[in-house]
């Protein structure tokens, strides 16, 4: 935010889309965002399914609102069938990732999917080759899905998108805060719960905030809790205080 302050007063212009901050005499964070970096859901007004990864489902339990969301959420939620036993393993590890699931389950909020015999092939090529180009059993079995199916690949982990991008150019991926920030989340949760739930999804979880979730992250947790919750991970609170005017 310096730096374009700097730039701007020295009447230089950079391209707007290497700043999240837009406009520098905007109040707020809503009108001085650039349109690239909207507070929007990527899956707004989307009707298809919604296919889970282990990590951006650790994300949602971590949150402690991960019914409420996901209920809330106006799409199918489905759940690779190797997620899901890699989440019911986890409990035996000591972890309870997977206690949050099972009533999902139960309910039917959550459905498990088995791959189909149409996405075995990608299933196979994924989990297959060198540790650079290949994924576990549960993301594998997420973008096989998700490809075969036409579902958003809901994953949070970077080297798995960068992987299924490059197979599947026309996979569509989406994040936690996709899912949190969608307005049928929101509006289930009060204002206190989505704070809370944001605060435990970060400093429990450890979600990663890609960039152009970043303001409406930090609007919604308030810059004065930014600065002052120094257990929020550190990289997100430096990218965060970078974009957002103090």
């Amino acid at each position: 935010m310096l730096r374009r302050l700097s730039l701007h007063a020295a009447g230089y212009d950079e391209p707007s889309d290497r700043y999240v901050w837009e406009d520098l005499g905007a109040k707020d964070f809503r009108s001085g965002a650039s349109n690239q970096f909207s507070t929007h859901s990527r899956i707004e007004g989307s009707e298809e399914p919604l296919v889970i990864e282990a990590s951006s489902f650790v994300n949602l339990s971590a949150s402690g609102f991960a019914d409420r969301i996901l209920e809330a959420v106006p799409m199918e939620v489905l759940m690779p069938s190797p997620v899901v036993r890699e989440l019911k393993q986890s409990i035996k590890l000591g972890y309870n990732d997977a206690l949050a699931l099972l009533p999902l389950l139960e309910h039917e909020v959550v459905a498990s999917i088995d791959v189909p015999n149409q996405a075995q092939a990608n299933y196979f090529q994924l989990v297959s080759g060198s540790s650079l180009t290949s994924v576990g059993d549960g993301e594998a079995a997420t973008l096989a899905i998700s490809e075969t199916l036409k579902c958003w690949a809901v994953i949070d982990e970077r080297k798995t998108q960068l992987i299924g991008a490059s197979r599947f150019p026309n996979l569509k991926f989406a994040s936690t805060v996709d899912l949190i920030s969608h307005s049928s989340a929101v509006g289930a949760l009060s204002d206190r719960e989505l704070t809370s739930a944001l605060l435990a999804a970060l400093e429990v979880a450890h979600m990663h905030v890609e960039d152009r979730h970043l303001a409406w992250v930090a609007q919604t947790l308030g810059l004065d809790l930014l600065a002052s919750r120094t257990t929020l991970p550190s990289s997100f609170r430096e990218r965060a205080n970078v974009i957002c005017p103090k």
